[in-house]
């Protein structure tokens, strides 16, 4: 059974990841169809950088905001179910932080590869931010200042993006062993942080490929 309900968990956290806030945010507030616009990709990148920059922030925010409380309900709703109606020892399994990483993935996937657009998503950058800070805030938080000052400072987006892959992962792991940041994080949680990391990086080459940058 528990094996049953992280299947539906991970399917129905893909199905979310497809639903676009970059194309909703155009259409709705410019009438744009994303797709034709720039790079074609719908990002929050293409959004601020052809469209319009206010536009852009507004969307790398609720991609953000919507990851990050994606997780939040769903550890929410399986700790009420768990406590209130099945009160069966392994039901806990289902929301600890390694498969809520695993959800996290799913939902990422859906939102770079989403069937429901033809395969045709964004980057990702801003759900991988929500899903990291939901998994452990501090890093990203400190990773995404440091990333929107480089922007800032020397306009180089791309070089943040790569950076807010892999430094809150760097951070945590100095973190975890300078000052027992999350000592209590279960057994092979940063080699799944980790391959999160390396799956973001794979799925980011798929879109470049699909825009023939190599």
């Amino acid at each position: 059974m528990i094996y049953l309900f992280v299947i539906l968990i991970i399917i129905i956290a893909y199905l979310y990841g497809c639903f676009s806030t970059a194309r909703i945010v155009a259409k709705s507030f410019r009438s744009l169809n994303v797709y034709k616009i720039g790079t074609g990709l719908a990002d929050t990148e293409n959004i601020y950088t052809n469209i319009s920059k206010p536009l852009g922030t507004l969307v790398g925010a609720i991609d953000v905001a919507k990851a990050y409380l994606f997780l939040l309900v769903v550890e929410f709703l399986l700790g009420f179910i768990d406590i209130k109606v099945i009160n069966y020892p392994d039901f806990t399994i289902l929301y600890s932080e390694n498969l809520m990483l695993i959800y996290g993935l799913s939902m990422l996937i859906g939102h770079c590869l989403p069937f429901t657009h033809r395969f045709r998503g964004g980057r990702g950058i801003f759900t991988y931010m929500g899903i990291l800070a939901y998994i452990a805030f501090l890093p990203t938080l400190i990773s995404a200042v440091i990333a929107w000052l480089i922007v800032l400072r020397f306009k180089q987006i791309r070089f943040a993006q790569y950076l807010i892959v892999i430094l809150p992962v760097i951070l945590y792991i100095i973190f975890y062993t300078l000052f027992h940041y999350h000592k209590s994080s279960p057994p092979y949680f940063i080699t799944l942080l980790l391959g999160n990391a390396i799956m973001m990086g794979i799925l980011n080459i798929i879109v470049s490929k699909k825009l023939g940058e190599f």
